[in-house]
């Protein structure tokens, strides 16, 4: 086992290969190389997906992306495994990079729109966003789309600044030139390349300082300027030749050869080519080697020199027919599924997902149809049914379809054999293991289970059931397997085939007990009938009965409140009448004692003067006090037949008001309680004034019931508004103790009260809501702060709706 690394030490050790790989790219390959066995034999995944990506990053820039494709998916397994975006998306882009450098353009574009979601999705650095941009930049250049590349790679510039790494500005900045150059816009695209050229400059950036000289030559050829042209190559040679840069060497080479090519010198230029191609051949630039092979044809051919030029060109056709070849399976396969000789994946899924068996979902029938289509959509050798036993502990294994082994079966997994993966069965997530071996959720299960049938990789999907925990799982047998995007969602929609057709199962079993219960609901249906008959009449005469006791109850309310009006009235009344009494008897002795003078004959002037003067102001104090008696019980009769029916009239607002809390003077002459009224004059109502008054008369004596307790000085006021809604709104406000919020929902019940048997009917705010809901046609809201304040907002119409009653007056003039 090799020597372990502590963390900080391998930290120094990536940072140190960073810093020299353009320099020295063979040896700093070698030394990460060493550095990813390490993490995986101490199982350290966040050491393997850092060495592992720094690696990616070497054998790409070396044109040998395809070698490092599977330890770059074995480190995407395990930043999944260990929930880390960030580096998720790093491997991603590496991963991209890979597919695109063979021409998989479309797990390419996967990959890095992958990348993008990661990056936008947890907001972290920009640096992978931005390779992401790039690389879709990229696949539309090769795909001759060069003016939607510049939108990628103008959109990775922009944000550049966002981090400190000159040589991710270069590679944009070497990008956007080559695309700019294709499109026609030479002086931008060379602009963007001595900006690229003078960051690698400084910073020692050797190949890319060849790059960008070589693109820059690219520039001066298009444009004919040959030796500037040749200059710049012969830069660019010397740098990649300074750190190995065998890819650009090969390139810079065929550029070479052109501008030989375009001075006529086809010896010179057929020579440089001989070089190129030596360079392809040692390190396999197939897609290289197949255009410097038709060059060299081309050249051959100008010096009359006709075996050569055959020879050259069989070459390069031989190297294109390779290259195609190498895409033959795929294109087949498509070309294939297009004419109906081969069934497409869709089809088979839909096929699949309409099989009668999935509708019926019987646990003997549907598990081998299933993993049968299962093994023919994703081509793999083995699919498993699993169920997890609680109980036990273990993975049993329901059906298992085996290409090679038709009758297959297998022992069930023990937990205790395998906890990181039963751990990960816990987690009720999807398993995507490219190398199971090394993934962290699935290696004891390679070690104990999967080793034993050839299986190098393995996807695994549960399924969560009421029946219990099942499991999906499509095993790889051979090399390994690096899973598409496009198959893991097969094997997703796979899964969630078998999760409908468990669920079918449920539902049948659910509707035999719903049969079972149904027909024993039949048996007692009748029986419930009549009991249900003689309880729902019983109930309707309850509910006549209590509705009846409602009405009683709200009319005695009425009369309650009616029954404080004649009180208060009748000690109004006492003190004008009794003036009056008092005056009278007064004028009455005066009067006997002036007789009796008149009588006797002593009458005299000064008796006679004095008893007018008596006689006047007992007059004057008389009519004074009878007219006041006379104004109560007026106000009283208006306030009582309001009180007391249904009668709608216009009224004044202010003045209606006014009455209402004249007659509640006498329960508040004697506290220190004060009501303070803010209602401007003329605002006239066409509605019910006995309705209003009532309440009016409940909010106060709410107030002075409830509010008020334990207060000596409490202030209300009320305050109405009119606004542009042909509505009035009226705010009563109390400074009282409060309503706790638990409560506020059950003031406007009837019977609610904390006063019971206290002179609290419970009805008080019941009635006030109905009367402001139903005859006023209004609102009503309550805000209250326990300690502080009570508050009632009334909105009313101006003209209240039409009453059940009588029909509406006409509306009040303009």
């Amino acid at each position: 086992m090799p020597e372990s690394i502590e963390p900080a030490a391998f930290a120094q050790e990536i940072s140190r290969i960073e810093q020299c790989w353009h320099q020295s790219p063979a040896q700093a390959r070698a030394e990460c190389e060493v550095l990813i066995h390490q993490a995986r034999e101490q199982r350290d995944p966040l050491s393997q997906i850092y060495a592992a990506e720094l690696y990616g990053k070497i054998m790409d820039h070396e044109g040998k992306a395809l070698e490092a494709r599977n330890l770059l998916y074995e480190a995407i397994q395990q930043a999944q495994a260990i929930h880390n975006f960030p580096l998720e998306a790093r491997i991603h882009e590496q991963i991209a990079r890979s597919h695109y450098s063979v021409g998989d353009y479309r797990t390419a574009l996967q990959n890095w729109l992958r990348c993008i979601e990661l990056s936008e999705r947890a907001q972290f650095e920009p640096t992978i966003w931005m390779l992401a941009k790039v690389g879709l930049g990229q696949i539309y250049d090769a795909l001759g789309d060069s003016e939607t590349a510049v939108i990628f790679h103008q959109a990775a510039a922009d944000r550049i600044h966002e981090v400190n790494d000159p040589y991710l500005d270069a590679k944009i900045q070497i990008n956007l030139g080559v695309n700019l150059q294709k499109c026609g816009r030479s002086s931008e695209a060379a602009t963007v390349l001595h900006r690229a050229l003078t960051i690698c400059l400084q910073h020692n950036y050797h190949d890319y300082t060849a790059e960008s000289y070589f693109r820059l030559a690219e520039v001066a050829i298009a444009q004919d300027e040959l030796e500037p042209a040749m200059k710049e190559l012969e830069q660019a040679l010397f740098f990649a030749r300074k750190v190995n840069y065998r890819w650009g060497e090969a390139n810079i080479l065929s550029a070479m050869a052109d501008v030989y090519a375009r001075r006529q010198d086809w010896l010179k230029a057929l020579e440089t080519l001989h070089h190129g191609q030596d360079i392809s051949i040692q390190n396999d630039f197939s897609h290289i080697l197949m255009r410097q092979h038709i060059a060299a044809a081309n050249y051959a051919e100008q010096m009359f020199n006709l075996p050569l030029a055959l020879a050259e060109l069989k070459a390069g056709f031989e190297f294109q027919q390779k290259l195609n070849a190498s895409n033959q399976p795929s294109q087949r396969k498509a070309l294939e599924q297009q004419t109906g000789l081969r069934i497409s994946v869709s089809n088979m899924i839909i096929d699949l997902a309409n099989h009668p068996a999935i509708e019926e979902g019987e646990l003997s029938t549907f598990p081998p149809i299933i993993c049968q289509a299962a093994s023919q959509i994703l081509e793999v050798a083995r699919v498993g049914f699993w169920q997890f036993d609680e109980q036990t502990q273990q993975l049993r294994c329901l059906y298992l379809f085996d290409q090679t082994q038709p009758c297959s079966s297998t022992a069930p997994l023990q937990s205790s054999q395998m906890p990181h993966f039963f751990d990960w069965l816990a987690q009720h997530k999807s398993l995507i293991a490219h190398d199971a071996q090394h993934h962290p959720d699935a290696w004891d299960l390679s070690e104990h289970y999967l080793q034993a049938h050839g299986v190098q990789s393995v996807l695994a999907f549960p399924i969560q059931s009421d029946f219990g925990r099942h499991i999906m799982m499509f095993e790889h047998r051979g090399e390994q397997r690096n899973w598409l995007p496009d198959e893991i969602q097969h094997a997703s929609q796979v899964t969630d085939i078998a999760s409908r057709a468990l669920a079918n199962n449920e539902r049948h079993a659910f509707q035999n007990e719903i049969h079972v219960l149904n027909a024993k609901l039949l048996d007692t249906n009748d029986a419930l009938e009549a009991r249900v008959l003689e309880r729902t009449q019983a109930l309707a005469q309850s509910n006549q009965e209590l509705h009846q006791a409602m009405n009683k109850l709200v009319q005695s309310e009425k009369l309650a409140a009616l029954g404080g009006l004649v009180a208060g009235i009748a000690h109004e009344l006492n003190t004008p009448l009794g003036a009056a009494l008092t005056c009278s008897t007064t004028l009455s002795a005066e009067s006997k004692e002036l007789a009796q003078h008149l009588q006797n004959n002593t009458l005299k002037k000064s008796i006679l003067d004095n008893f007018v003067n008596t006689s006047i102001s007992a007059s004057q104090l008389i009519e004074r006090n009878l007219r006041r008696a006379s104004e109560l019980v007026s106000d009283f009769k208006q306030v009582a037949v309001d009180t007391t029916s249904a009668r709608r009239r216009n009224f004044d607002l202010l003045e209606t008001v006014d009455d209402v809390v004249h007659m509640l003077h006498s329960q508040m002459r004697h506290t220190q309680h004060r009501l303070t009224l803010d209602i401007p004059v003329g605002l006239m109502m066409d509605s019910f004034p006995g309705a209003f008054e009532q309440v009016i008369a409940n909010l106060i004596n709410n107030s002075l019931l409830h509010g008020f307790e334990h207060r000596t000085e409490g202030q209300m006021t009320l305050k109405a508004r009119a606004d542009e809604t042909d509505k009035v709104t009226l705010i009563y406000e109390d400074n009282g103790c409060g309503i706790p919020d638990e409560l506020q929902r059950r003031v406007f019940d009837p019977f609610y009260t904390t006063k019971l048997g206290q002179g609290g009917s419970g009805l008080g705010l019941y009635i006030t809501y109905n009367l402001i809901t139903g005859v006023l046609g209004g609102e009503l809201t309550l805000e209250s702060a326990v300690g502080q304040y009570t508050r009632f907002i009334m909105k009313l119409p101006f003209v209240a709706p039409p009453s059940s009653s009588e029909p509406p007056l006409n509306p009040l003039p303009a």
